[in-house]
């Protein structure tokens, strides 16, 4: 009896000790690895959400590397502008101290060409990371030039999997400022486009002093929309909207949104059955101040590509209200949005784009003299006011994409420590907790250890009674 209650006790020691010791090596992973859920088998779920967390920061990482490489370009090509545009100046100061009489011009354009040489220079090596957006050559032989590089900005994963990324446009014909390619140079083909007068929520029908309703409009009464669309190429369809025609677009005919009232729109459009329907050609939205504005799709750009909204008279009973288009009669208040067909423009830049017989970068003033070189030197200086001007709007344009890309590497920053706190949450351990833990079943297992000793010894002292 008494070896029974031996081996029970040194089972149950035994076993106590497996227990321990299984418990002492998940807490020492969790202390050496910091993690709680280090794989699959600690928490199936967790790991699989934290390994695609993770997966996602990497490519966070890789758009946010992206940013900073085009940060570090847009941030070449304005210094370089900011440093032109000094020149471009001095320039101009040179050009009017040359009007005065007796001014020798030929000491003069010494000066001019120094300026003119170190703009040049100042160009050409306005480089990052082997891209040049002020001197370039858009030849259609010269393969690596883009007219419009892309930075990465975002990255996104939708449920289904489908990874997309967006990207911030640099127009680089639109800020070069030289250009060996003496070609002409295809421009694309644009979009006709109409405004509202004011933010569709700032219209009276949105009532924007309201406490309550403010921004939504009341379409269960009276209140009605009517006008006409019409594109360059005869197509047109008359919109309606009222109680009637909103009652399965709108949750509250009381308080229809501007979502709701463009999607009703967009509704008739794509419904149109005419004989020439605006289907695919015109779609309604809210520009970047919230005006409700009418555009012409890809397939109707060009001058097919204008487009014409007359408002047309309500129907009986019902009251036109004003969306950003006025209420008036159609031949008041037509407004007119053209867009432009593709054509052609100068290859060369700012700076060596003639105008005339001659460009910035091949000012001659040495031989002008008399009347007719005051009048010719007068052309010289309009034509580097302009150029100025150019600069400056061009300066305008980086100092546009260099905002939008620092706050884009703002918000990818901040997204992926998020990011990093969600992993964390998941599977990171709790190094206090488990640190205190570690120690207990330390101490837990040297009293196991002991305990089993104790029951073997036990065993041992009954075997001796028989012998």
């Amino acid at each position: 009896m008494s070896s029974l209650l031996t081996n029970t006790s040194a089972m149950t020691a035994l076993t106590t000790l497996k227990s321990i010791n299984a418990q002492l090596d998940a807490t020492s992973n969790r202390v050496s690895t910091g993690q709680r859920v280090s794989s699959a088998a600690d928490n199936a779920a967790y790991w699989s959400i934290a390994t695609t967390v993770r997966t996602d920061n990497a490519s966070l990482g890789a758009v946010k590397d992206s940013l900073g490489i085009g940060a570090s370009a847009v941030d070449t090509a304005y210094n370089g502008l900011n440093s032109i545009l000094s020149d471009m100046q001095n320039l101009r100061a040179k050009l009017q101290t040359a009007l005065q009489p007796g001014v020798d011009r030929a000491k003069v354009q010494v000066e001019i060409k120094a300026i003119q040489d170190k703009m040049k220079a100042t160009a050409d090596s306005s480089t990052s990371s082997g891209q040049n957006w002020l001197s370039v050559n858009s030849a259609a032989t010269n393969t690596s030039f883009q007219s419009k590089p892309n930075v990465v900005a975002g990255f996104s994963r939708a449920a289904d999997g489908l990874v997309t990324f967006s990207t911030i446009a640099i127009d680089v014909n639109a800020i070069k400022l030289y250009d060996l390619n003496e070609s002409s140079i295809t421009t694309a083909a644009t979009a006709g486009q109409v405004y509202g007068s004011t933010s569709l929520t700032g219209t009276a029908a949105f009532r924007p002093t309201s406490a309550t309703d403010a921004g939504t409009a009341d379409f269960s009464g009276a209140n009605e929309v009517s006008f006409s669309l019409t594109l360059g190429d005869g197509s047109t369809a008359k919109i309606l909207l009222n109680k009637d025609t909103l009652s399965s677009a709108a949750v509250n005919l009381k308080r229809v949104t501007t979502t709701e009232l463009i999607n009703a729109i967009n509704n008739q459009i794509s419904a149109d059955t005419s004989a020439t329907p605006l289907a695919d050609k015109v779609k309604a939205s809210l520009d970047s101040t919230g005006r409700l504005t009418f555009s012409t799709t890809a397939a109707t750009k060009g001058a097919t590509g204008q487009v014409t909204i007359v408002n047309e008279p309500p129907s009986t009973g019902n009251v036109l209200v004003d969306i950003g288009f006025g209420v008036g009669t159609a031949t008041t208040d037509a407004r007119v949005g053209k867009g432009t067909d593709a054509g052609t423009a100068a290859g060369r830049g700012i700076l060596d784009t003639k105008d005339g017989t001659f460009s910035i970068s091949t000012i001659d003033i040495s031989n002008l003299v008399g009347t007719t070189g005051d009048t010719e030197l007068s052309k010289i200086i309009t034509q580097v006011e302009r150029a100025l001007a150019k600069i400056a709007d061009a300066g305008t344009k980086l100092g546009a994409n260099k905002t939008q890309i620092d706050g884009q590497k703002a918000f990818v920053d901040t997204l992926m420590k998020a990011n990093d706190r969600t992993i964390g949450t998941l599977v990171d351990a709790d190094i206090e907790e488990e640190s205190t833990k570690l120690k207990a079943l330390q101490t837990q297992q040297q009293l196991a250890v002991q305990s089993l000793s104790i029951a073997n010894s036990n065993g041992q002292n009954v075997l001796s009674l028989f012998r």
